[in-house]
């Protein structure tokens, strides 16, 4: 009997640890989540806003493909003392800024501290991550970015960068904002080099020369070499291409028919080497902001190089 007790006690132990161990979790979880509550609240009820365009209380997660890996990256986000277009902080709110990068590259910030006036309501920064090496595709970096609020209250903000090699030397973005007709693809070539396409004088096709040289060719020869040759292919339901483009008269081009009607759906066109091309394109909804990459984490064009 005395063992049955014995067995008794030990299992009725053993079932109180285990419901401590379920429930002191889920304690902890809630009670910090009635203190930010509360703590938000206290915060709010006082009027002090303290947010950004990109930066999160919750460390929001950025990944972006479109990195040339040779020339400096930036990314630009905003401080700003505004809930919505009404409500905004009473007192100027100061703040300190810190951002960290993996091996093989620096980070500089625009300002690491500063104060967001009642009357300005916005701070804009720039983070430029500079590489100390050439990354090939498929490469990544990654970038921490934390801003912190030290008056009138304390409050946290961050986010979490992953920048990784789309095509290695090329870049691209679409700028774009709500209300705007049209939207603008830019490329950017960082590469210092054209690749033959066609046998020519004494080059094979796949042969390689700097700048300096294709530069010191004729007419007639450069067309045998390109730096890059870029495919930008769309939904002619969404956006339309601008065809008044300098562009245009050296792009190859497919169609797609829509109620009978032969639209333009993708384009093939060279960029030269250390340079930059700008396409527009015609939005169906104006409604829409089709920034890329951080308004959007996916291109309403798709992007395709070969160099």
């Amino acid at each position: 009997m005395k063992k049955i007790k014995i067995r008794n006690k030990k299992l009725k132990l053993v079932i109180i640890l285990l419901g401590i161990a379920i429930i002191l979790p889920l304690t902890i979880t809630f009670s910090r989540y009635v203190y930010n509550f509360v703590k938000n609240y206290i915060i709010e009820s006082n009027n002090f806003f303290f947010n950004s365009d990109k930066l999160t209380k919750n460390n929001e997660l950025y990944r972006v493909n479109n990195w040339s890996g040779v020339s400096n990256f930036t990314i630009q986000f905003d401080l700003n003392n505004h809930k919505n277009n009404i409500l905004t902080s009473d007192t100027d709110i100061a703040y300190q800024l810190n951002a960290s990068c993996s091996q093989d590259v620096i980070c500089n910030l625009s300002a690491t501290s500063g104060t967001i006036y009642v009357d300005e309501k916005t701070d804009n920064i720039v983070l430029t991550v500079i590489p100390t090496r050439v990354f090939d595709t498929d490469e990544e970096v990654e970038v921490n970015v934390t801003a912190s609020s030290i008056s009138p209250y304390e409050e946290t903000l961050s986010a979490h960068f992953i920048i990784k090699v789309g095509k290695k030397g090329i870049s691209y973005e679409i700028t774009d904002s709500v209300g705007n007709t049209y939207l603008n693809f830019i490329i950017t070539n960082a590469a210092d080099e054209y690749k033959a396409i066609r046998p020519t004088g004494s080059y094979n096709v796949g042969d390689v020369i700097l700048t300096d040289v294709y530069r010191n060719l004729t007419p007639e020869e450069r067309e045998n070499f390109a730096s890059a040759m870029i495919t930008l292919s769309f939904d002619p339901n969404v956006v339309i291409l601008d065809t008044t483009s300098d562009i245009m008269a050296s792009a190859t081009f497919q169609h797609t028919m829509i109620n009978g009607v032969n639209y333009i759906s993708s384009l093939t066109f060279k960029v030269d080497s250390q340079s930059s091309t700008e396409v527009r394109f015609y939005k169906k909804n104006v409604s829409q902001n089709y920034t890329y990459p951080f308004v959007n984490q996916n291109s309403v064009i798709t992007f395709t190089a070969q160099i």
